[in-house]
């Protein structure tokens, strides 16, 4: 049976082509969806972007007809605006119309009276979700940007070695394989004692690589744990252009990627600059416009990347400092950005770049869409590698959650590709005080 599905405008501004996600059956937009992304096309942030493809969307559709009347879809359904069907008597005593979600209810459940076939709210607004359900009303999420990643013991390979082939692997730095695997894919290698060596497969799958282990310390930096040597492992195989490290707070994703990013900056000079940035999406509430230039602006949704840096920066201050260095004067954050080896900037403004021969970390991804995911990694020019660092566990953006965000898609879509390594991360080594609390709150 044909189905009616009453579009919130939460799902348009999430993914500005919802329209034609629903098969054969009838979208129904009500006419304050659009108000409300019409009210939203002006904002220079992705919101702003979602609300005028939306619009220009409903424009080239127009074309075909009277969007009151309802006009066909190319995959066979319908797409109608809703100019009536909400009134004060339909709702609850002192429900206040003057609110959109209020007047999206009631054309909801005005349509859900009148209609034989069923009708279903769809919105990624819990809160709107609930409301329906008190009234009645079928309600669901937006369902097609949602993928569910694996388990993470199903995505690390156990595979036990014998002593002849622990020693070709010392040798070598590699073994082959009698079957091929999933290229870039993290092996816990048992050994003969019963110990454990992390490896990775090499990017054509036929081999196991062992280029890390402890010995090898980018900026000084040893991994604390097997996750962290599966990490340095791909964050230093320039044969890996993307990476994707997803973990908890203080499991140490971004200390990471930043060390493995000056040492190939810097010392080995593998890339010409390194490259941070992260969303602007505030914890909390929003402090509002900041006072000063650009870079005084950002310094405090940057602060957490500055906050790593100063770490992993620290002792070579320390050093120049002895020696009396100019750089005693300037600190060593600002001596790398003077270089132009060093770049620190909002994610806002990397759209519409073309970025050649730099290590691009993305900090806080978890907080960006997979069409935002997208834009970034095509601006990845010739021998540019990118490293998305982020919870999935915790985002902040409006409309995103665990398995609608842009690192969930990434994961799920690439996961096999030659160019793509990617490592969850569980372990928390930023202090004991942050991990006991984290386990026990």
């Amino acid at each position: 049976m044909q189905k009616v599905y009453v579009l919130d405008s939460s799902v348009l501004l999430h993914d500005p082509k919802a329209i034609v996600q629903f098969q054969d059956n009838e979208v129904i937009i009500p006419y304050v969806v659009l108000e409300e992304i019409e009210s939203k096309k002006r904002l220079l942030e992705n919101i702003g972007l979602a609300a005028r493809e939306a619009i220009r969307y409903l424009d080239r559709l127009r074309e075909k007809g009277q969007l009151s009347k309802g006009v066909l879809l190319p995959n066979g359904g319908r797409i109608r605006i809703e100019l009536n069907h909400y009134s004060n008597e339909i709702l609850p005593l002192n429900s206040d119309l003057g609110l959109a979600d209020n007047r999206i209810l009631a054309v909801s459940l005005s349509l859900t009276r009148e209609e034989e076939r069923p009708v279903i709210l769809v919105t990624k607004d819990i809160a709107m979700r609930v409301k329906a359900d008190a009234l009645g009303i079928l309600t669901d999420d937006y369902h097609n940007d949602k993928v569910a990643l694996p388990s993470i013991t199903e995505e690390i390979l156990t595979l036990p070695l014998d002593d002849h082939e622990v020693g070709a692997l010392y040798q070598n730095k590699y073994i082959p394989l009698k079957s091929p695997l999933s290229p870039n894919r993290c092996v816990k290698a048992v050994l003969s004692d019963g110990s454990v060596l992390p490896l990775v497969t090499s990017v054509d799958g036929d081999k196991l690589v062992y280029q890390m282990g402890k010995g090898l310390a980018p900026w000084d930096i040893r991994p604390k744990n097997l996750e962290q040597s599966w990490a340095l492992e791909m964050l230093n195989n320039p044969e890996i252009k993307l990476v994707n490290l997803m973990g908890p707070a203080g499991t140490g994703k971004t200390l990471l990627a930043l060390a493995s990013g000056l040492e190939q900056t810097v010392h080995a000079e593998i890339y010409v600059r390194m490259l941070c940035a992260r969303p602007i999406v505030p914890f909390g509430k929003d402090i509002g416009f900041l006072p000063g230039e650009k870079d005084q602006k950002v310094r405090p949704y940057m602060q957490p990347i500055y906050d790593n840096l100063e770490f992993l920066l620290r002792a070579r201050r320390d050093k120049e400092r002895e020696r009396g260095s100019e750089s005693v004067v300037e600190s060593a954050i600002d001596l790398l950005i003077k270089k132009r080896q060093l770049e620190i900037e909002v994610l806002t403004y990397i759209r519409g770049r073309s970025i050649p021969n730099q290590f691009i970390i993305i900090d806080e991804a978890q907080n960006l869409s997979a069409h935002e995911v997208k834009t970034i990694i095509t601006r990845a020019g010739e021998g540019t590698k990118i490293v998305l660092c982020g919870d999935p566990d915790q985002i902040d953006h409006p409309y995103l959650d665990k398995e609608s965000n842009g690192l969930a898609h990434l994961a799920h879509r690439l996961a096999g590709q030659s160019f793509y390594g990617q490592v969850r991360l569980v372990r928390g080594e930023r202090s004991e005080l942050a991990t006991r609390t984290a386990e026990l709150l």
